[in-house]
């Protein structure tokens, strides 16, 4: 087992972007305030699903050291450029990134330079200004649902304004002790997310994270009384009855709850209960309950903005309720299997 210290060619001092420090999933296992600068052979590549790591082989004063290095996941790649043969063993790049926090031989990819100069990003080619990943033509409304039947993927560019009451997604800072009842407050304590995030087990945790997933279309359609919402990350599927106005007998527990959902005007509600305790936003952490009672709120704008507002009560852990909001632009991309293991999701 080589196990010799990497000539690192330099520590260089990368400025870091806003989006860069927004990515709070990355946190607990990266520190960007520790950019590193390396150069090697790519030993491997593999393209996989939730996240893409590039084996290099980088010179040390004794021979070679292996440093595994991450990107984003392959699915999303695919939508930027890459492909599985965009780096094959032998070539030799210069990696730029962030170091790991527990791996002295990992980083996390910001940027790689190839021997002719070309540069490839997670984001592919740079997009001009004011263009949005992913985006297309509006397409043509689907009036059964009030224009929200469709696929859809985040808006890129545009945030709304923040939570609407609480912490929320755009507001990630750690909820303090005076949003949990004793009861939360001591189940918040259990949880560590460099080490119990739901994305490990391969699932996207709670619709507040199946909404916020990076990159990744939802589609929304409507059978008969069955609506269905399919989050391409983690294959996340929910189903709701739709034009129910009260919920069924208690059911057993679940993930992802059980929904009715209908029609106010042109609004698209869908209520949930039934939810298994689990874990409302992996990052910083928050744990529910199985008292979790959800309303999201679904609407299109005259632009074709798709703004999807959630509200989360749970009165056995939070003394008030969280809240947040996304927006979403119509997809040029239909949802594709995710194809997680667990193997992969915990590299």
């Amino acid at each position: 087992m080589r196990t010799l210290i990497p000539r690192v060619v330099s520590i260089v001092l990368l400025t870091v972007t806003a989006a860069v420090n927004a990515h709070h999933s990355n946190a607990p296992h990266y520190d960007a305030n520790r950019p590193v600068q390396i150069e090697g052979i790519v030993t491997e590549f593999e393209f996989v699903n939730p996240h893409a790591f590039v084996h290099v082989d980088v010179a040390g004063d004794g021979g070679a050291v292996d440093w595994d290095c991450e990107l984003a996941a392959a699915i999303m790649l695919t939508r930027r450029g890459w492909s599985a043969d965009t780096l094959v063993p032998g070539q030799r790049i210069t990696v730029n990134g962030i170091a790991a926090r527990r791996d002295p031989h990992g980083c996390s990819i910001r940027s790689i330079v190839l021997e002719d100069g070309t540069e490839l990003t997670p984001r592919g080619v740079t997009a001009a200004a004011g263009e949005r990943d992913g985006v297309e033509a509006a397409s043509p409304a689907d009036t059964s649902l009030a224009g929200v039947a469709g696929v859809w993927v985040r808006d890129s560019v545009r945030r709304p304004n923040g939570p609407l009451t609480g912490p929320g997604p755009a507001d990630r800072e750690p909820p303090g002790p005076e949003h949990f009842t004793a009861e939360g407050a001591l189940a918040q304590t259990s949880y560590d997310e460099r080490f119990d995030d739901p994305s490990f087990g391969c699932s996207a945790s709670s619709i507040a994270r199946a909404w916020s997933g990076p990159g990744t279309p939802t589609e929304i359609r409507l059978d008969g009384d069955r609506l269905t919402i399919r989050h391409e990350f983690m294959d996340t599927v929910r189903v709701a009855r739709f034009g129910a106005r009260e919920h069924a007998e208690p059911s057993p527990p679940v993930d992802f709850g059980h929904s009715i959902a209908w029609l106010e005007g042109d609004t698209l509600v869908i209520d949930t209960i039934g939810y298994s305790a689990g874990v409302l936003f992996p990052h910083p952490g928050v744990l529910h309950s199985d008292a979790l009672h959800t309303v999201e709120r679904l609407s299109v704008d005259p632009d074709r903005t798709l703004r999807v507002a959630w509200v989360a009560e749970d009165p056995r852990y939070f003394t008030a309720s969280f809240s947040g909001e996304f927006l979403y632009q119509p997809s040029q991309y239909q949802v594709q299997p995710y194809g997680c293991t667990v193997d992969n999701a915990n590299r």
